[in-house]
């Protein structure tokens, strides 16, 4: 990208007329004083000196208004201060415009369409929000974020729909970074587990196995752990979701597939999304209960 600003040809016409207005000026002053008495002079030079304050007003203003860029020309320059995105707009410019130059209209009517997509994906990204499709790249942010600095606080919500929940090899990978940031102090994590009523029967004092050593190992752990049965929450169906409030800097939603794996997760960077989720939070927490308190009243061992 040149330094240098491109000469305004509009700037040029703009110079050369003010000095022909000068020029022209001074003539008219040189005849009238050869011509006129002193009263006319005077009028003379009042009525040029009027002309050519206005001239060089007028051009001024004009000025302005011409090197205005168009906002197509000058968002460039607003994106050269972030270099990082600079760089990536810079590459993104250059590859498609080896896109149109290519001959083949099927290949362009293509190309178009999966653009379409690309445009998609960005219009999300600039909203605050990313979206993870493959399980080893949202484990990896996951992790990336619960440890990055500022972040004091993760509260989970997890909707438990098989007895397996979050046990799968990615999942435990995720468990064992909880419990090593909330055993150093490094994070408050605090987790409310939604269950299904066939996995926690009203007539059964503990949820099924292998999901109440899940929750119980949590809690040896440190994590604050809460429960409740699902049909709890049969008033308040907004509540039931996979959800981690990240402080209050992100929301991640994850989708799950029959087995409870994660087949999706959308991070939004979206604070009023965020203080959104933080109050059905402290909604859920209505019908919680203490998983603690719960071991407690029935005496079982920690």
């Amino acid at each position: 990208m040149s330094e240098s600003t491109p000469e305004i040809p509009s700037l040029r016409r703009n110079g050369r007329n003010s000095l022909a207005a000068v020029g022209l000026g001074c003539s008219a002053l040189l005849a009238g004083w050869l011509m006129l008495p002193l009263d006319g002079l005077l009028i003379v030079v009042g009525v040029l000196v009027c002309f050519l304050i206005g001239l060089v007003l007028l051009p001024t203003q004009h000025t302005i208004t011409r090197i205005e860029l168009p906002g197509e020309l000058d968002l460039p320059y607003q994106l050269a201060c972030d270099e990082a995105i600079f760089a990536r707009y810079r590459r993104a410019t250059e590859l498609l415009l080896k896109v149109s130059r290519h001959p083949d209209p099927i290949f362009r009517i293509i190309a178009l369409e999966q653009l379409d997509e690309l445009v998609r994906r960005l219009t999300t990204i600039a909203a605050g929000s990313l979206v993870f499709e493959e399980t080893e790249t949202w484990r990896i942010v996951y992790e990336r974020l619960l440890r990055s600095p500022g972040l004091y606080l993760y509260r989970s919500v997890a909707w438990v729909r098989t007895a397996d929940y979050w046990q799968d090899e990615p999942a435990r990978k995720s468990m064992t970074v909880n419990y090593e940031l909330q055993n150093s102090n490094q994070l408050n994590i605090e987790r409310i587990a939604i269950i299904a009523d066939e996995l926690w029967p009203s007539t059964q004092l503990w949820p099924v196995e292998p999901l109440r050593q899940w929750l119980h190992e949590q809690f040896a752990n440190g994590i604050a752990i809460e429960f409740v049965r699902e049909s709890t929450l049969q008033q308040e169906p907004d509540l039931k979701a996979d959800i981690g409030i990240y402080g209050s800097r992100a929301l991640g939603t994850q989708e799950l597939d029959d087995h409870s794996r994660t087949t999706r997760f959308v991070l939004t960077f979206d604070f009023t999304k965020v203080t959104e989720a933080e109050a059905r939070w402290n909604r859920l927490m209505i019908y919680a209960e203490s998983y603690g308190e719960y071991l407690d009243r029935y005496n079982r061992s920690r």
